[in-house]
């Protein structure tokens, strides 16, 4: 069975043990718990998307595993600032309470009026509705350190719970989609799956953020990349995320790719010139093995629909410096360098397990 834990708002010390789980289990852990036929995720309430329609997501610095981070407490980044940021690892600040303000419809939002731009201390406001109000909301804190030391190396915890098993294809022809959200979407055709947990997941599509949504120990990625899943045989779905270092010599060919294609135009969708495999999207797997974190959570774009299973890797996985700062001016359209994430939310006391 998993390491778990709940998801609290107060520091962990390092190499403290994990609590026992609380009395609410997630439904994947309902599902290995009780029965070996496999069992639908939790229910999506409401669209199924994240960023758009999926058919068509202060702490030490650290050193090792998390390298580059990006500053986010500057109220605005410049170009030399921004390359700066790329190589230099620093401290993130988040607003965690804030003004709520009226519902948003799924179409009508943006980072720029809640102030996610702003180095997020200027938070002016956050989305309306389940975005505001929702108990179970992502992104979240991992806290890492709890459960693997510098090196990467686990600190006592080797009982293994539901690898995830990808079947990606090698050669996939996609569509690729700018959202107008400050962010391109691939879309793959059925096919493509992952099996976790006795349940089997279809991946719809992947798309990027930056800087990275979820954070290790306080510390955001450059950026993030989320595959969107659907459940097979359901509309629940699940997102696997991995966060995304800078350093590599060669373009990481996943996110080239969507560099490449992705329309400047919003709302506009074309065929990539070439296939592409998701799979360099994934860090490379140890002993067949690839380690994340599971919680229940949300959307991260409105309408933040809740009971989204949410898979972490926690390792990272590295792109080149000049496809970080790409993305970012995509995000700014072509005239700046953006952002186009949301602020790590309360975790609420959610379970949280770590599959080493």
């Amino acid at each position: 069975m998993p390491v778990t834990m709940p998801l609290c708002g107060q520091t962990v010390p390092v190499g403290a043990q994990p609590q026992k789980a609380l009395s609410k289990s997630a439904p994947l852990l309902q599902q290995r718990r009780r029965a070996q036929v496999p069992r639908p995720l939790a229910p999506l309430g409401a669209s199924a998307q994240d960023g758009s329609n999926p058919s068509t997501e202060q702490a030490p610095q650290r050193t090792g595993l998390v390298g580059s981070l990006i500053d986010m407490s500057q109220p605005g980044l410049s170009r030399r600032q921004v390359l700066q940021a790329a190589g230099a690892a620093a401290t993130a600040a988040a607003c965690p309470c804030c003004p709520t303000s009226p519902a948003m419809a799924a179409a009508d939002w943006d980072y720029e009026s809640a102030g996610f731009t702003a180095g997020y201390t200027g938070w002016l406001r956050r989305w309306g509705g389940i975005c505001a109000a929702g108990g179970q909301q992502s992104p979240v804190d991992l806290p890492l350190a709890l459960y693997v030391t510098p090196d990467d190396a686990p600190k006592g915890y080797t009982n293994k719970f539901g690898d995830i098993k990808f079947k990606y294809g090698v050669n996939e022809t996609v569509d690729v989609l700018n959202t107008g959200h400050g962010t391109m979407q691939v879309n793959f055709k059925p096919g493509n799956t992952a099996v976790v947990g006795g349940s089997e997941l279809e991946l719809v599509q992947y798309h990027f953020h930056t800087p990275s949504e979820h954070t290790f120990d306080g510390m955001h990625t450059p950026l993030e990349v989320h595959l969107v899943h659907r459940v097979m045989g359901t509309a629940s779905l699940a997102v696997v995320g991995v966060l995304l270092e800078r350093g590599a010599k060669e373009p990481n060919p996943a996110m080239q790719l969507a560099l490449d294609a992705a329309p400047r135009q919003p709302n506009v969708k074309v065929q990539a010139p070439r296939s592409t495999s998701p799979m360099p999207l994934l860090p490379e797997p140890k002993n067949d093995h690839r380690p994340y974190f599971h919680y229940i959570g949300s959307l991260t774009t409105p309408p933040c629909s809740e009971g989204i299973d949410w898979f972490v890797m926690s390792q990272t996985v590295k792109i080149t410096d000049k496809q970080v700062l790409d993305f970012m001016q995509f995000v700014g359209k072509g005239a700046s360098y953006n952002f186009n994430a949301r602020p790590p939310q309360p975790p609420n006391n959610r379970e949280l397990e770590f599959e080493l």
